[in-house]
């Protein structure tokens, strides 16, 4: 056999090999699409949803999966452990108003049975605790009354809106001085208090994955200040030493129990409990 000829009969091989490997590729596509379309029509949606999703751009799998998820706004989330990251929601965070909201990015804190703890991955927005520098609690705060209106109703669709737990949160009083933390409160949305803090950023590795959190180009259109890693400060929503201070992680993920001020302007980091039970399940 000639070199010519040889070289001739190698490249059909590959090409072979590489048109078979094509067209068994194609057909485990088209089969896990099929597998996933039988198990929506079944009712089997997380095992739809998951299928569809990995696909990504295959087909119509991308559309079918958004389709899945605008009827179970929790089918994202019913797998979701503590550490991932999520998106929920969605608000403007590039500062070009033009190209509509971004996906807000969350944090899995925490999970219960079927509900789960997020906390916005990012400082959203730079706020005041309160706009007057004298005694407040979180009751009355302005950063409550932005978390449960303005943000809330802009953030999430009716929908979303629906699996957002109302959760009743104690507000302590100030672990070293005693300084009054106020009444219980219902919130939909909250930043996390001291105890919580504590719970979540107790040690060096859980402050430098979660304590950090980067300021949104919006964020710091609204004046908040960053250091030169981006990183801000954020508020908790315990009291400070005093009642007009309150407390906050700084940009090194380090909680401060003293606290600051309330009408300085820290980052703003939501929190709050989503339900993950398929609609009509446990609330």
């Amino acid at each position: 056999m000639t070199p010519v000829r040889s070289k001739t009969v190698v490249i059909t091989a590959v090409l072979l090999v590489c048109a078979l490997a094509a067209a068994v590729f194609t057909h485990h596509r088209w089969s896990r699409y099929e597998e996933a379309r039988r198990l929506a029509e079944a009712g089997d949606t997380q095992g739809a949803y998951e299928i569809f999703t990995a696909l990504g751009g295959y087909s119509d799998a991308a559309e079918r999966a958004r389709g899945l998820v605008e009827e179970d706004p929790a089918l994202p989330y019913r797998s979701v452990i503590p550490g991932d990251t999520v998106t929920f929601g969605s608000y403007e965070q590039d500062n070009n108003t033009a190209n509509g909201p971004e996906a807000i990015r969350w944090i899995v804190l925490d999970r219960i049975d079927d509900q789960v703890l997020l906390l916005s991955a990012d400082c959203l927005e730079g706020r005041q605790y309160h706009h007057v520098p004298f005694e407040v609690t979180w009751e009355n705060s302005d950063l409550r009354e932005w978390m449960n209106g303005l943000f809330y109703a802009q953030a999430f669709t009716p929908a979303q809106q629906a699996i957002v737990r109302t959760v009743h949160n104690e507000n302590s009083d100030q672990s070293v001085t005693g300084a009054p933390g106020g009444a219980d409160t219902d919130d939909r949305v909250f930043a996390l208090s001291e105890t919580e803090s504590a719970i979540y950023l107790g040690d060096e590795a859980s402050r430098d994955s979660l304590g950090v959190a980067a300021a949104t180009d919006h964020a710091k259109g609204t004046g908040l200040p960053v250091d030169e890693n981006g990183s801000c400060d954020w508020w908790l929503r315990s009291p400070g030493t005093y009642g007009f201070a309150a407390q906050f992680v700084d940009a090194t993920g380090a909680p401060s129990v003293s606290g600051a001020n309330v009408d300085a302007v820290y980052g703003a980091r939501p929190a709050l409990w989503i339900r993950t039970a398929a609609a009509g399940g446990a609330q």
